[in-house]
Parts: structure tokens; sequence; C-alpha cells
């Protein structure tokens, strides 16, 4: 299993494109975050203070943040992803923001820019925000890689006379290559109006972000891809390698949740977002529930320091020391506790939402505190889904304690055996 999971995950980790995907979305988190502040305080968790906002109109004031961010993150991903992909291919005469730039525009051109029966020249919301965002996607890094490819044709560069200046030369050598881009994504747009689809956008939602978003949403697939990450961390491969890939279409439904949240609708994946919330009850593998089941049991010196020292950071999430200093990697006592942790948390985090025991779930917070990835889990249970979720958090830590404590015994008692033996060595 080692010989065939580790080389393929350590390639696609490694893949210019995952990697640009990543960072072209870490680059709107803080437009996120910041949307789902003012979210907050459009609808203020205080009745008599949310009533104030309404009345003095600074509720609309507030919203009005969100259709310059979450309603506008595929234009955001657009320009991010390009840039970041060229930054990654790292060829000569290329310009991120040039690749950025005629990827946006490529972008709108592509997108209806119409609304309404009556034909009013506008671009909609539907057409730049979450529902979009696998255009801006696949279109982002095609754009990026047909940019660099034909910057590298010297004869599609325009050479300025000596003595111009370098920031003029700059802006005049991409014309032919800008040119023939947007003269493809032209024609691209006139072949989509022939189709049943009428655009880009249309067909790419039919074939590929409604299918994969079908696919996420199936909970017990939800929970095998984090047995699976769990099995790769295992390994001592970092599930990012798995995430990368998740993320874009988990943050798609985090999205659309947001913006049903907004006007009141019914969240269209509250029950596969609160079990993904649960796939990890606290760290990676529930570790915080180990490290207090050996508190609890334990006797061997090893492991109680150990756990005094790595229980702090692991509060905060931070848990490479616990998976590589314990070891959990590739120790075969803990491989069944650790590895069916997401297993037994995320049935846990189905029942409490399919049950209707957890009934409220904000994901604009949800979605504004996922960068802020070492605040314990705990707590951000509670902001985003009440003392429902705080309690059913507490709940699967318990569950996991008591799932590991059988396994932490047989550690311990070979410890407290290998303890012994040192000690009548050096007698």
């Amino acid at each position: 299993m080692n010989s065939l999971i580790v080389p393929f995950a350590n390639k696609f980790g490694a893949n210019k494109s995952v990697r640009a995907i990543s960072t072209g979305l870490m680059y709107t988190l803080p437009l996120t975050l910041g949307a789902s502040i003012f979210s907050i305080l459009a609808s203020f968790p205080v009745p008599s203070i949310n009533k104030w906002i309404v009345s003095t109109g600074l509720s609309s004031q507030f919203n009005s943040v969100m259709g310059g961010t979450l309603n506008i993150i595929a234009l955001l991903i657009a320009f991010s992803i390009p840039y970041s992909y060229t930054k990654l291919l790292d060829k000569p005469n290329t310009n991120p923001l040039m690749a950025a730039f005629i990827s946006v525009s490529s972008f709108v051109i592509l997108m209806p820019q119409t609304v309404g029966k009556e034909n009013l020249q506008a671009l909609s919301y539907d057409y730049l925000g979450s529902s979009a965002m696998f255009v801006a996607i696949i279109l982002g890094l095609i754009i990026a890689r047909i940019y660099v490819r034909l910057s590298q044709n010297k004869k599609l560069r325009i050479k300025m006379p000596e003595g111009v200046p370098p920031m003029v030369s700059q802006s005049f050598e991409p014309i032919i290559i800008s040119v023939l881009i947007l003269i493809g994504i032209v024609i691209l747009r006139i072949g989509m109006s022939y189709t049943t689809f009428g655009n880009v956008f249309n067909i790419i939602q039919y074939c590929v972000a409604n299918p994969l978003a079908k696919l996420a949403s199936s909970v017990p697939l939800l929970i095998m891809i984090g047995l699976l990450a769990n099995l790769l961390f295992f390994f001592g491969i970092h599930p990012n390698a798995i995430n990368s890939a998740m993320t874009p279409i988990l943050m798609a439904m985090a999205l659309a949740n947001v913006k049903a949240f907004t006007v009141g609708g019914v969240l269209p994946y509250k029950t596969v977002m609160i079990v993904d919330s649960f796939l990890n009850n606290d760290a990676v593998g529930s570790t915080l529930s180990l490290l207090i089941a050996i508190l609890l049991v334990c006797k061997s010196k090893r492991y109680r320091t150990f756990s005094k020292v790595a229980i702090l950071p692991n509060f905060f999430n931070v848990n490479e020391p616990v998976v590589f200093g314990l070891p959990i990697m590739l120790n075969p006592i803990l491989f069944i506790p650790f590895a069916l942790s997401t297993v037994i948390t995320g049935v846990i985090g189905y029942i409490g939402a399919a049950s209707g025991f957890i009934n409220y779930y904000n994901p604009v917070l949800a979605l504004g505190l996922a960068p802020l990835w070492t605040i314990p889990k705990v707590f951000t249970a509670f902001f985003v889904m009440g003392w429902q979720g705080l309690v059913l958090r507490l709940v699967a830590m318990v569950v996991m304690i008591l799932v590991y404590l059988p396994f932490v015994k047989i550690l311990d008692k070979a410890e407290l055996y290998s303890e012994k033996t040192d000690v009548i060595l050096s007698n």
C-alpha cells in the first residue's frame, strides 16, 4: 500500500495545477473572512440589536459587502488562479498579471451579458458567484497555460526599439498573444451559442460542477474520503494531498449555503457540511481524544510526559507532533482507531444533523472561520452550530476517548515493560 499510495499522493500534491488552485483559492480567503464579519453584523444574533440595525438601514449596507466579495468570488478566482499558475510555471518572457488580466477578460466575454426578458445590458451574479467557480478554475488554468506557451514564441512578441521605457515595452510585448487568445474565446462563445446549453457556464455546470457536487454531497463518500486522508497521514503523507482536490468542491457548496442563508432560504448542503466539520472532531484522527486517553490510563513515563507536552498545541489543531512524535505514523497498534476516527465522528455528525438535533448552522461563520485553522474545534462548533454543535462535539470526543482506551492500554503495557527492562539493565 505504501509503495502504491505514497508516489501517487506526492505526485498529485506537487502538481502545479493543483498547487495553483490551492494558492488561488487561498488568495480569496481574506475577503471571505471580511464578508463573514459584515454578514454577522447584517444579521446580528442579538434580536434587539438586529432590529435596530435593520430599522436604520445598516443591514442592507452591510449586505452590500457580499456583492463585492462572495457574490463575485468566481471573478476573483478567474484572476488569482492564472496568476498563481503562471508564477509556478516560471517561464521566461511571461507576466503573471497579464495572464490574470486575459483570464478575467475571457471569463466576462464568455458569460451572458444581458439579463431579464428585456435583455438589459448587465452582468448577473449568477455567473460571477459560487455557481461559476468551476468555469473560473478551468478557464484560469487553460488561459495561463496558453499564454505561457505562446509567450515562448519570439514571433508573437512585439519588440519595441531601444530607448523605449521598459514599462511601455512590457505593455506592448503581449499584444499579439492577447488578441489571439481573445479571438479563440470569441469563437468559443459563438460556438456555444449554437448548442442547447447556450454558453460555457451552463455546459460546465451540467457536465462538471453538478456531478462533482452530487458526488461530494454523498455523506458515505465524504466519510470514505476522510478515511483515505487518515490512511495517507498514517503512512506519513499529509492529508493536504486529498484536501487540495476537495477544496474547490467543498468551497462551492459552502458558498451555495451562504447565498441561501443571506436571503433566508433553505441551505442546500447543510447536512453534508455539518458532517464534513465532524470528520476530524479535533485534529486529524481525533488525536486530542488520544492524548486525553493517554493521560487517563497510562502509567509509563514516556507517554504521560509526551501527552502533557503535546496536548496544548494539539488543542489548537497542531497535529504533527502527535502523528510523528508519539508516533502514530506506521504504528500498527494505533492504526485501527486512527484510521476509523473519521468514520466514527462523521457518523455522529450525520446523526446530529439528520435527527434535527443540530437545527442551527451558520455557513457564513463557517466559511469565515475556515482560514483560522488554529481556533479549537469546540469553539468553532459553538459559533457555527450553537450549543447543540458544542454538545455533539464533546460527545464525539468522549466516544473517541473510549475507542482509543483499549489500544492505549496495549501501548502503555509494552512501554512499561520496556522501561522496567531498561532499569534492570542499567543496574
